[in-house]
């Protein structure tokens, strides 16, 4: 993730994530779930761009989002409830200086769709505000301000496909994955992350469990590293999924649909609503996309990884 100038503009493009693996160990003490998943960054983007407040404008800080799918104003707010705006806020009070400028956000990821675009949006603010304000802060220091935002946070500005533990923040980079041709599909209905965690029957967990899922998991990495994807595709897995699809029954439907297309798995992302089909080929994942998008699934995306 790189922030870069165009004239006076600032702007950086935050990608969407994938979880090829998702194990919810159990409930923390401290409300938090213990995680433990692979997540890849895909080539589906926000756009944020920071100007400097014109002459003559008193505010310190403005945050205008311009929606590209449709999601209400409620789910992607322009003002502090936005995760901009607290990276904004945050970034500042680090550096001693009160938030400046208009940052505007072009959201292309649609919202509560397991798909990361709020925390993306967060990372993005840290590194864009980090340029654009002339700090040019370490990684180190971004990712501690980072974990302070949200979970999965940190894991964007690792900018690879990355292990993630804990509740999100412990990031691992994974080197060697090639990419991996996907089609994601969105219904029209989210899936809350609080909804998802609270229907989930999770063991609670005094202290960090021993992973079990580790050798699924390496195992996993070490197929996707081969380029054998229809045997890594086995080994997918999401903790979450049987209870999104109680929550938003058109997941089901889309899964049922993604089983009959011939691709190396398929699988929920996150806690949903959003679910992706790992191809075989880019010339399949459009062809699987065109037929889906015929479907009246809801929106649909033929993409990649980035490596």
């Amino acid at each position: 993730m790189y922030a870069r100038k165009a004239g006076t503009v600032w702007e950086v493009l935050a990608p969407a994530k994938l979880n090829l693996y998702l194990d919810v160990l159990g409930r923390r003490p401290d409300g938090f779930h213990e995680l433990e998943t692979l997540m890849a960054p895909v080539r589906l983007y926000d756009r944020l761009q920071w100007r400097a407040a014109e002459a003559g404008d008193d505010s310190e800080f403005q945050l205008d989002v311009q929606a590209a799918t449709r999601m209400p104003q409620h789910v992607i707010p322009a003002d502090r409830r936005n995760l901009v705006w607290k990276a904004a806020e945050l970034l500042a009070r680090e550096a001693g200086i009160a938030p400046h400028g208009a940052v505007t956000l072009s959201k292309r990821i649609p919202a509560q769709a397991g798909l990361g675009g709020g925390s993306s949006d967060a990372a993005a603010a840290l590194v864009l505000l980090s340029a654009a304000w002339g700090f040019d802060y370490p990684a180190a220091r971004l990712q501690r301000l980072a974990a302070e935002l949200g979970s999965d946070v940190p894991f964007f500005l690792a900018g690879s496909t990355a292990i993630c533990r804990g509740r999100g923040e412990i990031v691992v980079p994974v080197s060697g994955i090639p990419r991996l041709e996907v089609v994601i599909a969105v219904p029209s209905e989210g899936v809350a992350t609080s909804a998802a965690f609270a229907a989930l029957d999770a063991p609670l967990v005094a202290e960090r469990p021993a992973r079990e899922g580790d050798s699924a998991l390496a195992s996993l990495i070490a197929r996707l590293r081969r380029g054998a994807r229809a045997s890594a595709g086995r080994r997918m897995f999401n903790s979450l999924q049987r209870v999104a699809e109680l929550l938003c029954p058109a997941i089901r439907r889309i899964g049922t649909s993604f089983a009959s297309v011939g691709c190396c798995a398929h699988i929920l992302t996150g806690s949903g609503s959003a679910y992706f089909g790992l191809m075989h080929s880019a010339r399949q994942a459009r062809r699987v996309a065109a037929l889906l998008s015929s479907l009246n699934l809801g929106t649909i995306y033929a993409t990649a990884t980035c490596r």
